[in-house]
């Protein structure tokens, strides 16, 4: 909280002096004062393990969770493709994207202009951290698709082994990884 405002600063050293440590975030006491709220501009910043970071774009938050998430909203640009799903981008694409602070995971439903689904991105990462302008976290390489006719697809397991390898991803989060992925991959 410190980190994402500096107006949170002083709140936030005033409230460790007093108060025994709950061990959850508030979120909504933070997100009330701070943001993010319906309405707000919001990035997605995308760690990669070897230390580079991507912005994923940016987008509205159309739905806000006092308990923790966010669903964020953003128009897509034609060309190209959506990644492992070889679906075409197309103008008046969305995506649809719903966060929750401390999750290891997030989905993406890509839509066309009349709201129909052309697949679902399931990004696999370290715990989500919500902030007044972005969302952030590392990507852990494995994914899990789901392409609009219902099938699924785990991907990207060989770019984990890969960074395990490097030496940028150690082998127990790697497991943490592979063990979401099966997760979701079995609830899809």
């Amino acid at each position: 909280t410190k980190a994402a405002h500096s107006d949170a600063s002083a709140a936030v050293d005033f409230a460790e002096a007093v108060c025994v440590p709950a061990g959850e975030f508030p979120f909504a006491v933070v997100t009330r004062q701070f943001g993010p709220r319906e309405g707000d501009r919001v990035g997605i910043g995308h760690g990669k393990p070897e230390g580079r970071q991507i912005m994923l774009g940016h987008g509205t938050v159309t739905e806000y969770d006092p308990d923790g998430g966010i669903t964020l909203e953003r128009d897509m640009s034609p060309g190209g493709n959506y990644d492992a799903l070889n679906v075409r981008r197309e103008a008046g694409d969305v995506a649809v994207t719903k966060f929750r602070e401390g999750r290891w995971w997030y989905a993406t439903v890509y839509r066309d202009e009349t709201g129909t689904t052309k697949g679902t991105y399931v990004n696999i990462c370290t715990p989500l951290e919500l902030f007044p302008d972005s969302v952030r976290y590392m990507d852990l390489h494995v994914d899990v698709i789901r392409h609009a006719d219902g099938t699924v697809k785990r991907v990207d397991d060989d770019e984990l082994d890969e960074a395990v390898e490097a030496g940028y991803v150690p082998e127990a989060l790697a497991q943490k990884a592979r063990d979401v992925a099966t997760r979701i991959e079995n609830a899809l």
